[in-house]
């Protein structure tokens, strides 16, 4: 298990986190890959997206549900951000330990506290707190299913400024 996977474990249990399930399978790359590989997978199926802001530096990692295009001035709006371009795979490591297509939020384990702004698209912002997200525990040959409420826990307690669609 990779220092930044275990580091997640460790996350969840100092602020309690214990109901979620690991779905290992072969390695993806893709949203459409992962739709394939887990065609019944419960709950929400995203998609995460880093993207840097090309003046400031900033991170902001955009979570939407994986069928959904990003349109760049919607999120320009909601945001505020100026210029912006995908994070380049060397940025990606630096700024979450990832590598790409294992992007994911608990990547934030290995970030500095308050470095990446979290967008969550409309699909999480009105999901249930009982409904399930789906990420990748920093590696994408597995599936990582927790509540919705646990999730927006585990981004409090990771100290990121998180972006709500409306």
């Amino acid at each position: 298990m990779e220092a930044n996977e275990a580091r997640l474990y460790e996350v969840f249990e100092e602020i309690g986190i214990t109901n979620y399930s690991v779905i290992e399978h072969k390695a993806v790359f893709t949203s459409r890959e992962a739709e394939e590989e887990l065609p019944h997978l419960a709950g929400l199926g995203l998609k995460n997206l880093l993207v840097r802001e090309k003046k400031s530096g900033r991170y902001f990692l955009i979570i939407l549900d994986d069928h959904r295009r990003l349109d760049m001035k919607q999120f320009k709006a909601l945001t505020g951000w100026g210029q912006v371009r995908f994070a380049s795979a060397e940025e990606l490591m630096d700024c979450l330990g990832l590598i790409p297509g294992s992007v994911s939020p608990f990547g934030l384990v290995s970030a500095e506290p308050g470095s990446v702004t979290v967008v969550l698209g409309k699909e999480v912002t009105d999901a249930a707190d009982t409904e399930l997200v789906n990420f990748h525990p920093n590696r994408n040959t597995a599936t990582l299913a927790l509540s919705k409420a646990d999730f927006v826990r585990f981004l409090t307690y990771m100290e990121c400024p998180v972006i709500w669609e409306e």
